[in-house]
């Protein structure tokens, strides 16, 4: 799934693709404590809630085969 990590902050407007959903998590927590307004999109610029994605995460993990 592409999505895009958008944030507002004190040095300006960021805006940063990726297709890890935990990686988009992190950078947002990230962005949050250094200051930040930030938000999940996806490629058409809907919001994506932070909830479904980690349910998301949650679910492909149990899915996955284990070793």
């Amino acid at each position: 799934m592409n999505m895009f990590v958008k944030a507002e902050g004190p040095s300006g407007r960021a805006k940063i693709h990726s297709e890890d959903p935990k990686h988009v998590l992190g950078l947002v927590h990230y962005l949050r404590t250094i200051g930040y307004n930030a938000w999940i999109e996806d490629t058409n610029g809907n919001e994506i809630e932070e909830k479904a994605l980690k349910v998301a995460i949650r679910s492909r993990h149990e899915d996955a085969p284990s070793s």
